[in-house]
């Protein structure tokens, strides 16, 4: 019987460009087999002096003319006729998978073949006479019906004495599945393309193994913005964490055949897949670093997986920062409790296999599966989560120190600056960070290295102290506010006298030389500014509202910014949302200040949470102290929101009316606003709440052994059989040695390890040594003086409104789907028990 011949249709090349694939994948494959001949030539003995690859694009006039060429040029060690046929041929993959970036083959013919539909390859070595020219045109190819191409030998371009161009021309026309590829390339700039091309390619460039060049300009490589090795933060119980770490660590290592790249097992001396007896060890190593960057984001934070060289994922999040449990649930770890990170890294894996047109890694194979296990373990990210499993990983270790910004300055690392209005410190304008972020990447020195970054981190934990005026006359120092030296009476801060103009204080209504008035005389009507009502020019007070002549309206704009303070963290440079329609809304500033003191309506008395001027900004004066602040608890943040709500419904009134009128209310352009600008500030998500209530009872764990120790061997006792157990795992968990129970019981030391339910029960049962002073600065022991039933009372009343609040935040560890309710009591009880908190 005749043999079937399995040669495919010439219709399968065409097939294989309808590959789904991205335009910049489909110009890296080619710049990836241009690297891969500088890799070829160190390995051949013939190190390249200068390795380049030369691409050129074409314009956007050549493509809608259908004219132009994408070429990429290399000055590698060359093809010999054998190698560039089988270079070309669809499947064929001789390339090393282990040392090499591209595949050839299958990745060239699709990558070249969605660009157009010629590609004209051109080799030759060094010494070569004349170049080897091949072209691949697959409309020829299909209209013919036969794979033979006709290579032959030119001459070689000028200016080329050995390396590879690889050409691409006739674009796809209009109708077919890839008329539109080249377009999306070219459209996306020669700006662009170097960006992107010095991103994925950022290893090589850096170590100086390739030159890429895109139409005359190369690419330059990039660098995370990452804080240095030496910058860290120090947490109770976990110690110092260093905001960068580097590992290079072999984590096993595999037999492999050269011929076939078999895994050959540790056993065997052959392959056993085909007889070849030339063999090679591969070393599983993995090496780079995970750090923290200078600024949180949304989108920009995760891993950067680099094979070769070349970044194959970059900003890998899935795979670091999700946990699947034993029953493939899947949890996210991080970001924490809002969706900015800042966890990065450059991770090299050259040893795990990626698919064929290296989009991702093979995440099935066992040689993934032990990288991501050195670098984040097997366990949760959460301490509380391993279930007693160990887990020292780069990523875990890094995510203890790092996982949230609660404090900026040195204990969460981050830029801030001293509020000196809320007494603490505050995060740094978004425009400032975007401004040093652009300094980074200029490569200024202090931006791009860390110190500019880093004194904005001290200046968070430093409380401005006001600088001093001299007095010109005794050089006595002055607060800048004083109108008079304190010390010999001159003035400094003054006005001339309306009568004989000598200077005296700004604020003297009369002058202590000649005693004039410094009251300007009027003799024309005048006009109330409480009221705006006009009065005669004999009349001292104001007709309507009784208010004394040139009394000034303290609901002015100006009257209010003398005596106001601009608040950052309240303000929107720009600010716009999306609207019904999906537009979005034209951008105007927010600017908005904290009163120093309350706002009175005129003359009846009524005190104003806010008071509201738009103009070409939209200002907003804010009284903090407010009951509808305090007392009713509404955020200062819903308020503006609520007035720039109304403003943007007015002023995009034109959606009234029309379709898109049910959902353009003020309530939900109230709703984009607070979610798009504050929905990190005023979130309190469970997750925050389980960790200060962690927080809490990791601190009062600390402290037990200290109130304590005089009853220790009690305590231990009374510990029920659940508590007991508990106690051990954490021992375990912490690395404690648990053959040293009897001096943990003696010294007390057991107690920094119990949990939760301990804690609460020892309270319950030694209230007394919780407070005056202790943990918890109100008196217990020392209400002295009072009949000994009030006495016992109030203790008692102390007793359970600790205790209550205790249980609250004990019995919120142990719910799986919490109700806001009870995240807001927990909260509530949270934030009691934190209050009298001795330091």
């Amino acid at each position: 019987m005749k043999p079937f011949d399995l040669t495919p249709d010439p219709k399968v090349l065409i097939a294989l460009t309808h590959t789904p694939l991205k335009p910049m994948d489909a110009l890296s494959e080619l710049i990836d087999n241009a690297i891969d001949s500088f890799t070829l030539s160190r390995n051949s003995g013939f190190e390249v002096s200068n390795p380049m690859a030369i691409v050129d694009l074409p314009s956007r006039k050549e493509l809608e003319d259908n004219l132009g060429t994408i070429r990429v040029r290399d000055n590698g060690i060359g093809m010999s006729p054998e190698m560039a046929e089988k270079a070309l041929k669809a499947g064929f993959s001789g390339n090393n998978p282990y040392d090499s970036l591209g595949l050839f083959g299958m990745g060239l013919n699709i990558a070249t073949g969605k660009l157009g539909s010629r590609t004209t390859v051109i080799t030759a070595r060094k010494g070569d006479s004349q170049a080897l020219k091949v072209v691949v045109d697959l409309i020829a190819i299909q209209e013919q019906a036969s794979f033979e191409v006709i290579p032959e030998l030119v001459d070689k371009p000028d200016g080329f004495e050995n390396g590879t161009i690889v050409e691409i021309s006739n674009w796809w026309p209009k109708g077919n599945a890839n008329s539109d590829f080249i377009q999306k390339l070219i459209a996306y700039g020669r700006p662009k393309v170097r960006s992107e091309i010095g991103r994925r390619y950022s290893t090589l460039l850096k170590q100086k193994l390739v030159n890429i060049v895109v139409n005359g300009e190369p690419c330059k490589p990039f660098h995370h913005c990452v804080w240095g090795s030496k910058r860290f933060v120090e947490h109770k119980g976990i110690g110092r964490v260093y905001a960068k770490r580097e590992f290079s660590e072999v984590i096993g290592t595999q037999k492999r055949c050269t011929e076939c790249f078999a895994l050959v097992p540790e056993d065997r001396e052959s392959c056993p897949a085909c007889p070849s007896l030339s063999l090679r060890t591969i070393d599983e190593t993995v090496k780079g670093w995970v750090g923290i960057q200078r600024y949180d984001d949304e989108s920009h934070f995760g891993i950067d997986l680099i094979r070769n060289g070349r970044a194959i994922r970059l900003l890998e999040k899935a795979a670091f920062f999700e946990f699947v449990d034993e029953f493939g649930i899947s949890f996210k770890d991080y970001p924490a409790d809002s969706t900015y990170g800042r966890i990065i890294g450059e991770v090299e894996i050259d040893h795990v296999p990626v698919d064929f047109m290296k989009q991702d890694f093979q995440r099935s194979s066992p040689e993934w599966q032990h990288a991501i296990h050195f670098l984040r373990g097997s366990t949760s990210l959460w301490p509380g989560r391993t279930n007693g499993v160990p887990n020292d990983s780069p990523i875990y270790t890094l995510f203890q120190g790092f996982r949230r910004v609660r404090q900026f300055g040195k204990k969460d690392l981050y830029m801030g600056y001293w509020d000196e209005e809320k007494n603490k410190a505050s995060r740094i304008p978004r425009p400032t960070e975007k401004e040093y972020l652009r300094k980074f990447h200029e490569g200024l020195p202090g931006y791009f290295d860390d110190d500019e970054w880093w004194k904005l981190v001290e200046e968070a934990d430093t409380k401005p102290v006001e600088s001093l005026v001299e007095c010109p006359e005794c050089s006595a120092e002055n607060l800048q506010s004083a109108e008079l030296c304190m010390a010999c009476g001159a003035t400094l801060i003054g006005k001339p006298c309306l009568e004989c103009e000598a200077e005296i204080p700004l604020s003297a209504l009369s002058c202590h030389l000649c005693g004039a008035s410094q009251v300007p005389e009027v003799v024309e009507p005048w006009l109330c500014l409480v009221c705006n009502t006009r009065n005669t020019a004999e009349a001292e007070n104001c007709s309507k509202c009784d208010s004394p002549r040139g009394t000034p309206n303290k609901l002015s704009p100006e009257y209010l910014q003398i005596n106001s303070d601009y608040d950052e963290s309240l303000s929107i440079s720009g600010c716009s949302v999306k609207l019904a329609d999906g537009t979005n809304s034209q951008p105007i500033d927010v600017e908005c200040y904290s009163v120093h003191r309350p706002m009175v309506l005129n003359h009846k008395g009524t005190v104003l949470p806010v008071v509201v001027n738009k103009g070409e900004a939209v200002e907003i004066f804010v009284d903090k102290t407010h009951p509808l602040f305090k007392s009713l608890a509404i955020k200062p943040e819903e308020i503006i929101a609520s007035e720039v709500a109304y403003y943007k419904h007015v002023s995009n009134g034109r959606l009234t009316g029309t379709v898109f009128q049910p959902a353009h209310s003020l309530s939900n352009i109230e709703w984009e606003i607070l979610n798009k600008y504050w929905s990190d500030s005023l979130s309190d998500s469970s997750v925050s709440v389980r960790e200060d209530v962690e927080s809490l009872f990791a601190e009062l764990a600390s402290r037990l052994p200290d109130i304590l120790v005089s009853a220790s061997e009690e305590i231990f006792e009374e510990l029920v059989e659940k508590d007991k157990k508990e106690l051990v795992g954490n021992l375990i968990d912490k690395g404690e040695d648990i053959s040293k129970m009897e001096q943990f019981k003696s010294d007390g030391s057991f107690m920094r390890f119990v949990g939760v339910s301990a804690i609460v029960s020892i309270f319950d049962k030694h209230t007394a040594y919780f407070f005056d002073g202790a943990i918890w600065s109100e008196p217990f022991s020392s209400i002295v003086g009072i009949q000994d039933s009030i006495m016992d009372d109030l203790r008692l009343q102390t007793r359970n409104r600790y205790l209550n609040c205790l249980e609250d935040c004990a019995s919120f560890l142990g719910y799986q789907n919490v109700d806001p309710v009870l995240v807001k009591r927990t909260r509530a009880s949270l934030e009691f028990l934190k209050k009298g908190l001795e330091s």
